[in-house]
């Protein structure tokens, strides 16, 4: 028989025919694709939450205001700053139930909220929605919303209900209540950046 012939009739008959990838090197691939993807999901596992920069105040005024069924502008206040402290009066904080102040670091100003949550903890905040810069919230039932985008907070603790900027509420700045004033140290806000 001619090598020719011999040749056709083996390739013909599938002896040396290619039958695709051998089973390891599907399995090698398999194990590294498993693995990526494992390695993907626990780095990722956190990113939802940033980490916090400063931890606020822990003053309760003693009363749960209810917000159900009402929408709550900002009240614009006046702040004033002795001795290395913001100074922003309680009562007008529980008057309006949501105030918007502006602090003049250096020629900046920085805008500062504060606020009753339903569960009566008072809460100061630097006053941006980061993503989209807005300084403007209102208090929609038991929810603090962006005025600009319209991302939603739960007031009780700022974890994100819906919007494209849920990862980032108002930070929250810490404070002392004293002879019916709300104190906020002027350093931290004045070095305050956004997160983003």
């Amino acid at each position: 028989m001619s090598d020719r012939k011999k040749t056709k009739e083996e390739f013909l008959s599938g002896k040396q025919r290619y039958r695709g990838p051998n089973r390891v090197v599907f399995l090698v691939f398999l194990i590294v694709a498993v693995v990526g993807v494992g390695w993907f999901a626990f780095m990722a596992r956190d990113s939802a939450q940033l980490p916090k920069r400063y931890e606020g105040g822990n003053y309760n005024i003693g009363e749960t205001p209810q917000y159900k069924g009402q929408t709550i502008s900002m009240t614009d206040i006046t702040s004033e700053v002795k001795d290395g402290k913001i100074v922003i009066p309680l009562d007008k904080i529980i008057e309006s139930n949501i105030i918007y102040t502006q602090y003049n670091a250096g020629g900046e100003a920085k805008a500062i909220t504060a606020f009753i949550t339903p569960s009566g903890h008072l809460s100061a905040n630097m006053a941006m929605c980061e993503p989209c810069r807005s300084e403007r919230f209102h208090i929609q039932d038991n929810v603090l919303v962006c005025d600009t985008c319209g991302t939603r907070w739960y007031l009780n603790d700022l974890n994100g209900i819906s919007g494209g900027c849920v990862k980032y509420p108002p930070e929250d700045l810490p404070y002392e209540v004293k002879d019916g004033q709300v104190l906020i140290p002027a350093d931290i806000v004045e070095e305050w950046q956004p997160r983003i």
